[in-house]
């Protein structure tokens, strides 16, 4: 029994996943079907029985001649339903690469680097440790992978995930506080200073004679009014003797 990764293997053939497959782990298989109304039988399965076969959480039967490639699942000894739309886009004298995906639910199928279809796990992906093929088929490469940046291309239509980018750094000067917290990230203007003692204008100084307290502003030509409690002579005289002034 031979141990993943394989290069132009006999066929049929069995071979080990090293530490089984997981979700992250993607199968790769490369190679082509030349003669007409010929398979290939793809199984990842959980032992390494084929006569009768171990369990087998997924099976792929290329079938270029039924236009259809058939997904299923065998469980002691018994045949699950079987998914097969989608078409066939393998064909006969076509080089082939089936990348199959395992996820935490699913299997992800693509076929020559584009999504073929899903499958949804009816078994404990965990248990799946070998991968045999057969059929009138030949295997240029089988080999085990995982979905991490830098060590395998993704999934097609899957998008790397890069390094986490750099903390946030804020600047230098730091934002003043209101009330022990930074708000928002507009810096808060500090308080106005208070405005300065009241100054009065030159032309106006407290208690001279242009203030109210002594009287009013002095313009050329013109006689200031008496302070009103002060009476002129003439004025008295007329007070005193009732006449109208």
């Amino acid at each position: 029994m031979a141990t993943i990764p394989v290069y132009s293997p006999t066929i049929p053939f069995l071979g080990l996943v090293p530490g089984g497959l997981r979700p992250g782990s993607m199968i790769r298989i490369k190679g082509v079907i030349n003669n007409h109304g010929e398979r290939c039988q793809i199984n990842i399965q959980t032992g390494a029985a084929l006569h009768p076969r171990d369990d087998v959480p997924l099976h792929l039967s290329i079938r270029p001649n039924e236009h259809a490639i058939v997904r299923n699942t065998l469980q002691r000894h018994v045949w699950g339903n079987e998914e097969r739309y989608g078409g066939c886009p393998i064909y006969y004298g076509q080089q082939f690469d089936v990348l199959v995906l395992i996820e935490a639910n699913m299997y992800k199928i693509a076929i020559n680097g584009n999504h073929f279809c899903t499958f949804n796990h009816r078994m404990p992906v965990h248990l799946a440790k070998f991968v045999s093929i057969s059929g009138g088929c030949v295997i240029h490469s089988i080999t085990c992978e995982m979905d991490t940046v830098g060590q395998a291309p993704p999934y097609p239509g899957t998008i790397p995930i890069g390094p986490n980018p750099p903390p946030y750094t804020p600047p230098s000067a730091p934002y003043p506080s209101n009330g022990g917290t930074n708000v928002g990230f507009v810096p808060v203007p500090p308080p106005m200073p208070p405005p300065p003692p009241y100054t009065p204008s030159p032309g106006y100084p407290i208690g001279g004679p242009g203030h109210y307290k002594g009287g009013y502003p002095q313009y050329p030509g013109h006689r200031g009014a008496a302070p009103f409690s002060v009476f002129s002579e003439e004025l008295k005289a007329k007070v005193e003797k009732h006449e109208p002034y």
